[in-house]
């Protein structure tokens, strides 16, 4: 992380977000952030020189925390990076704050507070998102995009100026799946904030259903290209092993400790590398939620002997330390071949040579001194480049030993091809080239290309790689350049299997990525990922073939579906990470075969990666990211609008209300006293009207809410009616209104009492004030103050302000605040909740602040939903109403549900999501026998309190 500091604008607040994606596709993923200026504008001061010259006189502003914390949960990996930055300057100063991603990482969620203020960021359409930002610009808004080319990782990059005596954070979250290479996992996070840290903490957590057989925490890598970690393991770092499967590490370096490293403190990588307990089996299958990932690396195979030609591009542009390094290289890997293995060298420029012309040698130790000698004297750069026929001729010779030879043990054939430039003899279009090749290959080669520097179309040797059962590499012009070289070589250098087939019943998975791989390397891993079908029972037959040096190998397992290993219940593990996996390596796999896809095909390939990039929040090369911070007008114009509405009878309700998803039961909500019940739906006699029939149940007027005194409002499948009940509760009982096994959600609430009993009334009135909801790994706490997304400790609470627009995703949760309105949606069943916010005036004489609380999507829960409202979702009960209606006029009827017989009385309640009152069927007596026992059953002891033993079991929390 790298910070800059320097005088900038006083009177406004610019932004500049930039992501400088993944070499995948050549895309850029964009953050753009935009700030409305003051018209009035105080000129930049005159700066020159270094920055540190420039700040050297001046009050430095502080990084004074920086928390990056990390969670791998069977290889999948969440990090969270959270700075704090103090600017104790009597003037504004606007710091630069840079971070290196992993190459592979997506960026799924941003954030800044400022002046107690948090702005998100919202993925959107790469062309939606320049719209915006161009349409931001055209209003005088300064707006401000990034985006280069990328070396080895990609640059997050944020600017803001920050006001005299203020304070800001940043919380930036991205996501990525650990590679398995040359044995091990490596979890790589950058710590380059260009100052001493007072506190600076690193928490990595790593949960894994196998054993961690190997964990290691080396020294900081101090650059990109420092292949050296040091010897032994890193000072100060702490490293817990609560059981064989999990381990925690943590590293909170002092000042001085920061300081023994460089006088600007620690400026380079933290590393930790692990891998689990492999033994020769099918391997790892994890089931979460309907979905799985398959991890299959097994150990205790054979190696298989390989053909293999070394293709050395000796053209001109190769002269110099470019040659050097390739002859460094190919000293060292010639020497690390194996007896087994068959070889040959061909340099190439105008045309081929090889250093065995027509065959394929045996690696013995004289040939490899042979060629040894070859490559560092008879190589020498000069001509042109002629790629078409260097890698022609190549797969000539594969195809002639492997024909030639049918008798031999099986073996895998590969060539890896490095140039560092572009075709300029022969055939020199890259279309026909990679006809050409592909022809000359059949399948039967596995080619793997080395781009080195930066003048390589490097986009044309990945599609030809990808055509040819391979996969390319960027090789960087660094001074690690030949150990860039070997380490590839490595990568490839012990095949296990080849043609391996991961299978699965096909009526029983969908959507799944790749199954099928040319060559499973040692020290590498193969994986896929995927859905399980309705279909599916108990549980599922996986299998895995493939070949190995001179047999056919079949692995096969029965996996158990219904029940998730009990290290992914842990609560510290990322939530719902099967599903995310599934989404991150499907993305992935999109992006690639773009590459080599026909115009139609790249179409629905790209609108594919679009609409899962979306979904899941992911910076892909296809989404931006975007914050946009309104004008302080614009705020309070929503409040007053807002205000409007609240508690107003007859206001316009704004927001989402009667436009929500519709839903199989209709609303629910929540929020009012609790000795009111829920509104029911009308009779038919009663017609909904047009606000709530655009509603359907998600957007206003039918489904399951609870709100004002506490009004509990339910319908019922097939009743074609409302009910509606009371809960006398006192202040602090907090009630379970919704718990959700299959789902692993849970929505509980507190009461708070009114001011003081109303004039002619004999109850004093209650509400709720309080509400906590779980989602899978979760866990949200709301007042009519605040928003509190909970961290693992209460120094990583994430609160959002109510009033302002706000959107984020955390973990399975989609989360939408606007004005007094919040949105949470799961993002994989659809199920969305809405909470209201009801402030009211501080001198009303009754009334305190409240929520409301309504199931707007219910489609999604499962058939175990239950609470005081969720086990109405799926209930069933018959309505007979009574000819005679009760003194003054009032209908009465009769509900049996289940075994009970409830007496109903005709009744309106309020329904402040669509700011009207709706006719209802009144249960009496805290609704006694309409729900299942007596309303006390439901109370729990605390907010987040899970006391119903089907729940306990999915150990959520």
């Amino acid at each position: 992380m790298e910070y800059m500091w320097k005088t900038s604008f006083v009177s406004a607040t610019l932004f500049v977000l930039a992501l400088l994606a993944a070499d995948v596709a050549r895309g850029e993923g964009d953050f753009i952030i935009v700030k409305r200026f003051h018209k009035k504008r105080v000129p930049r001061q005159a700066v020159g020189g270094p920055v540190a010259q420039q700040i050297g006189s001046q009050k430095k502003p502080e990084i004074y925390a920086l928390d990056i914390k990390s969670t791998v949960t069977s290889r999948y990996a969440k990090t969270v990076v959270t700075s704090r930055l103090a600017n104790k300057a009597d003037e504004a100063r606007e710091a630069v704050f840079e971070i290196s991603l992993p190459k592979t990482a997506f960026i799924s969620n941003f954030s800044m507070t400022i002046d107690n203020v948090t702005y998100f960021g919202e993925v959107k359409e790469k062309e939606k998102a320049e719209k915006e930002y161009k349409k931001a610009v055209s209003k005088g808004q300064s707006a401000g995009k990034v985006s280069a080319t990328p070396k080895r990782e990609n640059k997050f990059k944020v600017s803001v100026n920050v006001a005299a005596q203020s304070k800001v954070t940043f919380n930036l979250t991205y996501e990525e799946l650990l590679q398995r290479r040359l044995g091990s996992y490596e979890l790589v996070l950058s710590i380059r904030p260009q100052q001493v840290v007072r506190h600076l903490k690193i928490d990595v957590r790593i949960i894994e259903t196998r054993d961690i057989v190997m964990l290691d925490v080396p020294n900081i890598r101090r650059s990109i290209t420092d292949n050296t970690y040091g010897s032994g393991e890193l000072e100060g770092v702490e490293i817990a092993r609560p059981s064989p499967n999990r381990a925690h590490i943590q590293y909170r370096p002092t000042d001085m400790e920061q300081m023994r490293m460089s006088p600007s403190g620690i400026s380079g990588d933290f590393l930790v590398r692990y891998d689990v307990k492999r033994d020769l089996s099918v391997g790892d299958i994890q089931i979460v939620n309907g979905y799985f990932v398959h991890y299959f690396a097994p150990s205790g195979l054979p190696v298989v002997p390989k053909n293999i030609v070394f293709i050395i591009d000796k053209s001109g542009s190769m002269g110099g330390t470019k040659m050097r390094q390739t002859k460094q290289a190919m000293n060292t890997i010639l020497k690390d071949l194996r007896d087994h293995d068959r070889f040959n060298v061909m340099p190439f420029s105008y045309s081929s040579t090889m250093w065995r012309p027509n065959e394929m040698v045996l690696a013995t130790r004289e040939n490899i001194e042979s060629a040894r000698t070859y490559v560092r004297r008879s190589i020498n750069a000069g001509g042109g480049t002629n790629i078409n026929q260097a890698i022609i001729d190549a797969a000539d010779l594969l195809r002639r030993v492997t024909d030639d030879q049918p008798n031999s043990p099986r073996s895998a054939s590969l060539i890896i091809f490095l140039t560092d430039g572009l075709p300029s003899v022969g055939e020199s279009k890259p279309r026909n080239i990679m006809v050409n090749v592909k022809n000359a290959i059949r399948e039967q080669v596995s080619l793997f290309c080395l781009g080195f520097g930066k003048d390589v179309d490097f986009p044309f040797l990945e599609k030809m790689a990808l055509e040819n059962r391979g996969l390319a590499r960027r090789i960087y012009e660094d001074s690690d350049a030949a150990l860039q070289l070997k380490g590839f070589y490595d990568e490839v250098a012990t095949p296990l299997l080849f043609d391996v087939q991961m299978r699965y019943p096909e009526n029983l998975v969908t959507d799944l990525t790749p199954v099928d791989f040319n060559t499973y390397f040692d020290g590498s891993e193969l994986v896929v990922a995927g859905r399980l079908s309705n279909e599916v029972g108990r549980t599922l037959d996986v299998s895995v073939v493939g070949n190995t040096v001179d047999s056919q190998l079949t692995l096969e397992k029965e996996v158990n579906v219904t029940a998730p290993h009990k290290a992914l219940l842990n609560r510290q593990a990322v939530g719902d990470f099967t599903q995310r996996l599934w989404a991150y390596l499907t993305i992935k796999h999109y992006l690639k075969q773009r590459l080599i896809a026909t115009p139609e095909e790249k179409t629905n390939l790209t609108a594919k990666a679009l609409e899962l990039s979306l979904k899941y929040n992911f910076v892909t090369p296809l989404t931006s990211m975007i914050v946009v911070k309104p004008e302080e007008k614009e705020v309070a114009e929503e409040e007053k609008e807002a205000d409007g509405a609240a508690d107003v009878p007859g206001g316009s309700a704004s927001g989402s209300g009667g436009r929500g998803r519709p839903s199989s039961f209709g609303q629910t909500y929540s929020g009012s006293p609790v000795r009111q019940a829920a509104r029911p739906r009308p009779q038919p006699k009663y017609q909904p009207s047009p606000s709530r029939s655009r509603g359907g149940g998600g957007g206003g007027g039918g489904g399951h809410s609870v709100d004002g005194d506490p009004h509990f409002i339910v319908d019922m499948p097939g009743l074609n009616a409302t009910l509606c009940f009371d809960i006398n509760g006192e202040a602090g009982d907090v009630l379970n209104l919704l718990r959700d096994h299959g789902l692993g959600t849970v929505v509980n609430a507190r009461v708070v009492a009114a001011k003081r009993i109303p004039d002619g009334k004999q109850k004093l009135p209650t509400y709720f004030g309080e509400l906590s909801i779980v989602v899978g790994s979760t866990r949200i706490y709301i007042t009519p103050y605040k928003i509190v997304l909970q961290g693992r400790d209460p120094t990583h609470d994430l609160v959002i302000p109510w009033g302002k627009r706000s959107k984020l995703i955390r973990g399975p949760v989609d989360i939408d605040v606007r004005r007094r309105r919040m949105s949470i949606r799961h993002v994989g069943s659809g199920v969305e909740f809405m909470v209201l916010q009801h402030p009211v005036r501080a001198d009303h004489p009754i009334k305190p602040d409240y929520l409301g609380f309504y199931v707007q999507n219910g489609k999604g829960l499962s058939k175990d939903v239950h609470g005081l409202i969720g086990q109405f979702h799926y209930g069933t009960a018959t309505l007979h109403v009574d000819d005679e209606p009760l003194e003054g006029g009032v209908k009465k009827a009769r509900i049996y549900i289940k075994d009970r017989k409830v007496e109903v009385h005709e009744k309106e309640r309020r329904n402040h999501l669509i700011n009207r009152r709706v006719q209802c069927w009144l249960a009496p007596n805290n609704a006694d026998q309409l729900i299942d026992g007596n309303w006390r059953d439901y109370l729990v002891p605390e907010m987040f309190t899970i006391n119903n033993s089907q729940l306990a079991d999915s150990a959520i929390l």
